[in-house]
């Protein structure tokens, strides 16, 4: 009996241990928002993921103080964002003064990274700017003061067009920011994104830079993953994609030197208004270059209600996103993370040009020649 008492007691200790790690490892992903903003009227404060409309929290502001402990359930930081609406409806878009600039001037950073502790002590100021009028129900407020922790300071120190004009001095601009700041998940997040205007060897450089635990994180093993097959390129075969008749085919015909890829889908504004001033330059170029466009429509539905709409007379292709042949695909054609885009490419499948969002026509027209 004394020693069932004994095993007993031990495996109630090992049990209670186990509890308190457990523990331990829950409270440390708790995020801890502390505000004290002496001009926040009352109302409510809303946290969100990435954007506005995708709200993860809520709290009541009173006196100007609210306080959020979230838990964060991903095991890499996540972009917040805050707005408010005061009792009297009015909304608060909410940006944070940085260190860093925007095409030469200032730079207000909507979003905030997850760091352990973010402590917002700082009045409002009312940037919104002037001609703007919704009835006094909307505003642009800015925070000039937060305190947080790494991953949010590498964001007040990084220019807010880094990435947003990509040109030839972008690379050691980056490479250089990243020895500065070799943990920064912006960064990394920020490279993953326009991970095709760099070359395969400038991003290996940016990933040989990095330290620290974000070389274990999912984000960094998937864009060295992803690198990889952008080194071994030669290697990898262009799948055949299914046309408008659900018939696998190649996507580009070797009877033509060029050939323009437009990338798109049924839901984007954009792309669609682009439509009208592809289909003159087509009626102009048709017998010189080749014309695909190739949707990344998640329903096919959709793609094929879009194609009888718009009529294109060119070759219609689709490809999924979260497949073999999207990530093969984004490979060869540089493939931007944004729609509409569009690539000039030969064929031995070298991009000639690319280009991210809508053009007219004249602007179309200039970027098939040479």
């Amino acid at each position: 009996m004394k020693q069932t008492s004994i095993l007993n007691i031990n495996y109630l200790i090992i049990l209670i241990s186990i509890l308190i790690l457990i523990s331990c490892e829950k409270n440390e992903k708790i995020i801890a928002i502390k505000g004290n903003i002496p001009n926040l009227l009352n109302g409510t404060m809303y946290l969100c993921k990435e954007q506005n409309l995708n709200k993860i929290d809520s709290v009541k502001t009173v006196n100007g103080k609210f306080e959020f402990n979230y838990n964060l359930e991903s095991k890499e930081p996540i972009y917040l964002t805050f707005h408010h609406i005061d009792n009297n409806g009015v909304f608060s878009h909410i940006s944070f003064k940085t260190k860093a600039k925007y095409k030469d001037g200032g730079f207000n950073s909507s979003v905030l990274l997850s760091d352990t502790l973010i402590i917002i002590n700082d009045s409002l100021n009312d940037i919104t700017p002037l001609g703007f009028d919704n009835g006094g129900k909307s505003k642009f407020q800015e925070i000039s003061r937060v305190k947080a922790g790494y991953q949010t300071n590498a964001i007040m120190h990084t220019n807010g067009d880094l990435f947003d004009f990509i040109n030839k001095t972008t690379y050691a601009k980056v490479l250089n920011k990243i020895k500065e700041y070799p943990n920064a998940y912006h960064l990394l997040f920020q490279i993953n994104n326009t991970r095709n205007s760099f070359t395969a060897t400038q991003v290996q450089n940016f990933l040989n830079t990095f330290n620290g635990e974000i070389r274990k994180s999912e984000t960094f093993k998937k864009l060295e993953y992803y690198n990889n097959k952008r080194i071994d390129k030669d290697k990898i075969l262009l799948p055949l994609l299914v046309n408008d008749k659900g018939l696998k085919t190649e996507i580009i015909d070797n009877n033509y030197n060029k050939h323009l890829v437009i990338f798109w889908a049924s839901w984007c504004g954009p792309c669609r208004e682009e439509i009208p001033a592809l289909k003159t330059i087509y009626s102009k170029y048709k017998n010189d270059i080749e014309f695909v466009s190739i949707s990344t429509d998640e329903k096919n539905e959709a793609w094929k209600k879009a194609l009888i709409k718009e009529a294109m007379p060119w070759k219609q292709l689709i490809v999924k996103e979260n497949t073999k042949e999207y990530e093969t695909v984004e490979i060869y054609f540089q493939l931007s993370s944004s729609i509409p885009y569009v690539a000039l490419v030969d064929n031995t499948m070298k991009v000639l040009k690319s280009h991210v969002g809508s053009m007219n026509e004249k602007e179309i027209e200039e970027f098939i020649k040479e």
